[in-house]
């Protein structure tokens, strides 16, 4: 048969001239300048497809290549609105002394008080009213503020994919088509906060965290030690950086068999297998988000799990027939159905700052991983009399979550749940005023199955950012305490559950 080779080179360079505004404070803080951008950066991209005609009946097709693109130019305009002198945020904790030692104003610019509640200022207005230490802090324009940079070394992400797929024409027309997919990323982005210095250690082995000034001395070994002064819990220096180690990668296995009927009717019946693994699944456009609302042991180094975007399994089927009922005017029966698997979600501990805190506050945060217990002896945990253990136990054993006993459960290890829909069109042709013209209307259900069943075609799922936040917890020396269990369900997603109807006309002309 014949083989056809398409070889080919792609080349990405960029340039750009607009720098983001220099702040002196957050190179005394880093050791690098904000002021940069993708200025200089380039990625050579080899690509190669193969097509192997083996037989009238047999394609068979391959290919290897390096990609680019695909990340959002928002990741990097955040450092150009978040310069320290644009954006100036400043929050104050009734500690009025702490704060203004923290950003260099003059305390009695807050009564004098070292106890005033939030929002009073010289009027006197509570809850109209912003201290006067506040509002020239902010006005002033200070860039002792939380600014977003680039790391210096930072590389474009790209990704190596790597196809293989044949399609073979059997039978009576039958078409069977498979395609295999591996993708390995390099260089995939994900946000640092440079602030967090490692203070201690859980007793599960992770790191405990506290936002600190590097550019004082003594904060970066000594931060409780010095003060109140080191606190930056709310003025983060968002890093956009590269993936270290282990980077995300993909498999995909799809099939399809279809076949085209004479008498009108077509018909095709598919399944895709998914796994992908991801280091951040940048969910969002925010510097603060995306480092903020990703499940993890780690706040600073997430590591390599099941990705938030994993679709494990899914099965299609489509269904069309077509005839023409009045003269050459053709109508269109057409059904679309689908069954996947839902995306997973992770475990955590809920509502805690047992691993990321500071002085004057600790952070409400979801988003850290559970440790799962080995059993009620567990010399890692000690439960409060209080605590449900045979719900939590049970819990656990429902969603596969015991395997893990003794270690940090891995994100998104608990799978979604299934989700099946079907939509229906039918559509009717029509003459047009004219013989160059023609005319239709058409008749639309999305999730049918939802009209005759209100159990049907329903999305239950995990919402966003996709935690089930079973535990609350404290540390005791080197022990956690499990202080009370709250069973986690999924919710409806409204949006995806209901049916919709839509009737239309469309003329061409």
């Amino acid at each position: 048969g014949d083989l056809t080779i398409v070889a080919g080179l792609r080349y990405d360079w960029y340039t750009s001239d607009d720098l983001p505004r220099a702040n002196s404070d957050f190179l005394s803080r880093t050791g690098f300048s904000n002021s940069q951008n993708f200025d200089g950066e380039s990625l050579v991209q080899p690509r190669l497809g193969l097509t192997w005609n083996a037989s009238d009946t047999l394609i068979v097709r391959g290919g290897i290549g390096l990609y680019s693109g695909g990340n959002p130019n928002v990741w990097l305009s955040n450092n150009y609105s978040n310069d320290g002198f644009t954006a100036v945020q400043a929050r104050e904790f009734n500690d009025v002394n702490g704060f203004a030692a923290n950003m260099n104003v003059d305390p009695s610019l807050f009564l004098g008080s070292t106890d005033i509640p939030l929002g009073v200022d010289g009027n006197g207005r509570p809850g109209y009213d912003a201290p006067q230490g506040i509002i020239q802090f902010v006005s002033s324009g200070s860039a002792n503020v939380g600014v977003n940079g680039i790391d210096p070394g930072f590389k474009i992400p790209a990704n190596w994919k790597y196809s293989l797929g044949a399609t073979w024409t059997f039978g009576d027309g039958y078409v069977l088509s498979g395609d295999f997919i591996y993708s390995q990323s390099e260089n995939s982005a994900i946000i640092r906060d440079d602030t967090q210095v490692q203070t201690g250690t859980a007793p599960d082995g992770r790191p405990i965290y506290y936002a600190t000034d590097r550019s004082i001395p003594g904060c970066v070994t000594d931060p409780f030690g010095t003060g109140p002064v080191c606190d930056r819990l709310f003025n983060s220096d968002f890093i956009l950086d590269n993936v270290i180690g282990s980077d995300a990668q993909s498999t995909s296995l799809s099939a399809t068999i279809a076949k085209d009927h004479d008498n009108g009717l077509s018909w095709v019946f598919g399944y895709a297998y998914t796994e992908s693994d991801d280091v951040s699944p940048m969910t969002s456009s925010v510097a603060f988000s995306n480092w903020f609302f990703v499940a993890t042991p780690d706040v600073n180094d997430p590591g390599r799990a099941t990705s938030n975007y994993e679709i494990p399994h899914r099965f299609i089927l489509r269904v069309n027939y077509e005839k023409n009922f009045f003269r050459d005017l053709t109508t269109r029966f057409s059904l679309f159905g689908s069954s996947a698997q839902g995306r997973p979600y992770s475990a955590t501990f809920r509502d805690q700052a047992m691993f990321l805190c500071g002085p004057f506050f600790c952070p409400s945060d979801d988003r850290h991983m559970l440790y799962m217990p080995d059993g009620p002896s567990d010399p890692l945990v000690v439960f409060d009399p209080g605590f449900d253990q045979a719900g939590f136990f049970a819990w656990a054993a429902e969603n596969d979550l015991t395997k893990y006993g003794g270690g940090i459960v891995p994100r998104n290890s608990i799978e979604g749940a299934w989700w099946t829909k079907f939509d229906l069109r039918v559509s009717q042709d029509l003459p047009g005023f004219s013989p160059d013209h023609s005319s239709q209307v058409y008749f639309t259900i999305q999730n049918i199955g939802n009209l005759l069943n209100d159990d049907w075609g329903v999305l239950e799922e995990r919402s966003f950012p996709r935690v089930a936040d079973a535990v609350e917890a404290s540390i005791s020396g080197n022990q956690y305490v499990f202080e009370e269990f709250t069973s986690q369900t999924t919710s409806r997603v409204s949006s995806a559950s209901l049916w919709t109807m839509r009737f239309g006309f469309n003329y061409r002309f």
